[in-house]
């Protein structure tokens, strides 16, 4: 998904330090077969006007989408294969690569959260005055025989006014426009936005295919157990590998694994993880550990259906809906971190309890107190 690009690029609100994001990212790993036929169908010269690019975080949905655009644009590129791995490379000297690098192409505008007015920092929503922009691009750029490209990362974070003047668009689209629309989870999306658009539905990388992406950003992992929990961890994205790799989430994943295996939870070592996660500076190592408190509800909710408990399952997949809308409208509003995942873990233990029909004598009630 990435390699070192010895190119300036602009900043992004998801931003890793040490590595180029998308628009600077000059090898596309892995997605052969999507990617192909988005290259297929702009070849064909019937192009559909809005594609939405789904699929979970961090597995290169925006790299691909950059990746079209350069194409689309007019920038050359080879297929490198490398066992069952392909590999698309972009060369880093390519005017187009380096204008896109920079933001700086005149017929590609990148929609993502911006910075906040004051101070340092980014907004936590795509804002309609963000979805204004592409009226006024679309105004002011040729529209010939070229190809003017939105690129809107992410979706998910378009607010309800932002979201509505994006439909606005998509419903009668200007002449030689092509909106690329990256989507991390389904439910967080207009249905009529995604009625409009052709689904490229993009799947986690496998684990030689993550190895390879994380070469390509220098961050290649050393063989051996902690290796193995990364990549399991990871779940397919290189983003939350690199996270992992930078912000101790090999040991966030292993702490917690420990506690949620035990009959009765540790309480006290539970929030004292929370308490150090929470402090000043460490955001992204609490954003790991919010990731982690998820997956272990799907691993949970998997864990009942393969048993043939479909209430048990049923009842993790609700409350894992639950919290991801909980904990996205808490970090919308900046509300409490601590409190949000002390809830969190709370409503694990509640639901665990329930189903082993609360043997240890305690439901975690008390982290809400």
């Amino acid at each position: 998904m990435n390699a070192a690009a010895p190119v300036e690029s602009y900043d992004t609100f998801d931003a890793i330090e040490g590595v180029p994001p998308p628009a600077a990212t000059p090898a596309l790993v892995g997605h052969g077969a999507i990617f192909g036929e988005m290259i297929a169908a702009a070849r064909s010269e019937r192009l559909h006007h809005a594609w939405l690019l789904q699929g979970p975080r961090g597995i290169g949905k925006a790299t691909a989408a950059f990746a079209f655009a350069r194409i689309l644009s007019g920038a050359e590129y080879a297929d490198e294969q490398t066992d069952d791995q392909t590999t698309a490379r972009f060369r880093t000297d390519d005017p187009v690569f380096r204008q896109i690098a920079i933001g700086s192409l005149p017929t590609l505008i990148h929609v993502t959260r911006p910075p906040v007015e004051r101070g340092s920092g980014y907004r936590t929503q795509i804002t309609v005055e963000e979805v204004r922009r592409l009226g006024r691009f679309f105004h002011a750029t040729a529209s010939g025989k070229g190809w003017r490209i939105a690129l809107i990362d992410p979706a998910d974070d378009l607010n309800r006014s932002a979201a509505n003047a994006l439909l606005k668009l998509l419903e009668e689209p200007p002449a030689r426009s092509l909106f690329l629309i990256v989507n991390h989870t389904p439910g967080r999306l207009l249905p009529t936005i995604r009625s409009r658009c052709r689904l490229a539905r993009f799947d986690p990388l496998s684990d030689d295919e993550l190895t390879l992406a994380l070469a390509h950003c220098g961050a290649a992992p050393s063989e051996g157990a902690e290796a193995d929990i990364l990549l399991r961890s990871a779940e397919g994205s290189v983003r939350k590998a690199l996270m992992l790799a930078t912000h101790g989430g090999a040991e966030i994943e292993q702490t917690l694994a420990t506690l949620l295996a035990s009959d009765v939870p540790d309480l006290n070592a539970l929030q004292s993880m929370i308490d150090s996660l929470t402090l000043k500076g460490r955001e992204a190592s609490y954003d790991l550990l919010l990731s982690a408190l998820m997956s272990a509800i799907a691993a949970m909710s998997e864990e009942r259906l393969r048993a043939g408990d479909m209430a048990a399952a049923a009842a993790f997949a609700e409350l894992w809906q639950a919290e991801s809308s909980r904990l996205a409208e808490a970090a919308a509003f900046n509300l409490d971190r601590k409190q949000m995942a002390l809830t969190t873990a709370s409503r694990i233990f509640e639901l665990r309890a329930t189903f082993h029909g609360g043997s240890d004598g305690s439901n975690g009630a008390a982290f809400r107190d």
